[in-house]
């Protein structure tokens, strides 16, 4: 049975290339910023908005590393994070389903979540983040 059987959307994280691109972003569609925390390992503020209902966007902005350079510079959509009550079940389902992670174990995510990303290279491309609410 696959992880995903009951999975349900976290969020969708876009790059921008700017705080202020962010920033204009969220008051041209009203949105309202619920936290914001800094991800080391990837040097990455994370801005999270209050759903009106689903799931929250994130609004991504790199310090530094490869995602400055993310879809030339210019950003747009990231990834797609489901929820999972175990992020460690899930990382060893993935392990056996030949679906390779971007880290050895979860991290910490700017929230109060862990966090892990699916290789693209197994998804066509498409980066699925997994998220383990704490």
């Amino acid at each position: 049975m696959s992880i995903f059987s009951h999975y349900r959307l976290h969020h969708v994280g876009v790059v921008f290339s700017s705080m202020e691109d962010a920033e204009r972003h969220m008051e041209s569609f009203g949105l309202v910023e619920d936290y914001r925390g800094f991800v080391e390992p990837w040097h990455s503020w994370c801005i999270f908005t209050k759903p009106a209902s689903g799931a929250a966007i994130e609004l991504v902005l790199a310090t530094q590393g490869p995602l400055t350079k993310f879809n030339k510079g210019l950003g747009g959509v990231h990834h797609f994070a489901y929820a999972v009550d175990d992020i460690a079940a899930a990382e060893a389902w993935c392990r056996a389903n030949d679906l390779p992670l971007l880290e050895p174990a979860a991290i910490r995510g700017a929230g109060s979540f862990l966090c892990n990303f699916i290789h693209p290279v197994a998804t066509r491309g498409i980066q699925i983040e997994l998220v383990q609410e704490l």
